[in-house]
């Protein structure tokens, strides 16, 4: 099978707290380190959401919901 876990693929996390979340490949270290002895990745992407704004909402309350959470992790891959 080939490598297919490269550099600018959208990935879907599947494990831990960041389940669920959509995520970049930023680097893909497929040997480890001295670090981490097995396959990870850096992974970029957002964590949380912008919601949805209306204008009956105040001021205040659109720029907490105009909020972005981002996320940055090295995951474990397995291939």
């Amino acid at each position: 099978m080939g490598k297919f876990m490269k550099p600018g693929k959208v990935v879907l996390v599947l494990a831990g707290c960041y389940s669920g979340c959509k995520a970049i490949i930023m680097k893909n270290i497929d040997d480890g380190t001295s670090d981490r002895p097995y396959g990870h990745a850096l992974v970029a992407g957002i964590d949380s959401y912008p919601r949805r704004v209306t204008a009956a909402i105040g001021k205040n309350k659109i720029t907490k919901r105009s909020k972005i959470k981002s996320l940055g992790k090295f995951i474990t891959t397995i291939t």
